[in-house]
């Protein structure tokens, strides 16, 4: 039986669902993978107010994003952020079926918006399995996903878990290096991320060699630059701690 989930997956998470409809509103998407309509709940991006922003991860007022940003398909389960459901590959379809179907039987019943906390794993996994397949630039694709998996494991309480997908989103940032042409001006953001992705996961020379890039890349914003000398400072710390 093909198995969704990663081997540290415990399964028995809980999270802070809710459907606020302030916040929330019903949208209609064709699939473009199977050619099938439906409709599912989406988040009003202008009505959310943030409290904390910051490069991996900005947490808003009454509701979490990260909870409701994949939609999946209730035919075909083909899952992807809401933002770029309909950006696939067309050539690709074939191959996002073939990948779907060995898990079809083992899937959680469907609803427009995921009503449990496994509901809400299970469309990030699907979605990474539609990115492998699906997207030209899947390796930024995964690690925004992976990136964004390791903020709903921090606030189901696994820091175990958080810690791999953090792991897994910094593997395809640097994948995402070596295999695409990414222009200098994303290079900041990017170099940040790996930064911060690495402090994460204790992986401190990946973490100074990016954080002194964003330092001293003429591209990096102030905001940047400040939080990177934030993350070296926190480097710091923690090898002094361990010395």
């Amino acid at each position: 039986m093909a198995n969704l989930y990663p081997g540290g997956h415990k399964g028995d998470y809980t999270l802070n669902l809710r459907e606020d409809p302030a916040y929330m509103s019903t949208g209609s998407f064709p699939c473009p993978v199977c050619g099938g309509s439906f409709r599912a709940l989406k988040l009003r991006d202008v009505k959310l107010i943030p409290l904390r922003t910051g490069e991996l991860r900005t947490q808003f007022k009454d509701v979490e994003p990260l909870y409701y940003e994949i939609t999946t398909c209730p035919n075909c389960r083909y899952s992807a952020q809401t933002a770029m459901f309909d950006k696939l590959l067309t050539s690709r379809r074939k191959m996002i079926l073939e990948k779907l179907t060995p898990y079809l039987p083992e899937l959680m019943p469907w609803s427009e918006s995921p009503a449990s906390a496994g509901a809400v794993f299970e469309r990030y996994y699907l979605a990474l399995l539609c990115a492998g397949a699906g997207f030209a630039d899947r390796e930024l694709v995964e690690a925004g996903l992976w990136c964004k998996l390791s903020g709903v494991y921090a606030d189901a309480g696994d820091a175990g878990m958080e810690a791999y997908a953090a792991g897994e989103a910094q593997k395809a940032y640097l994948t995402a290096f070596q295999n695409l042409r990414i222009q200098p001006v994303k290079f900041p953001s990017l170099n940040l991320r790996i930064g911060l992705l690495s402090v994460k996961i204790g992986d401190v020379k990946t973490a100074r060699d990016f954080l002194y890039k964003v330092k001293l890349d003429p591209n990096s914003t102030r905001v940047q630059k400040d939080g990177a000398d934030d993350a070296i400072n926190e480097l710091k710390e923690t090898v002094t701690d361990h010395a």
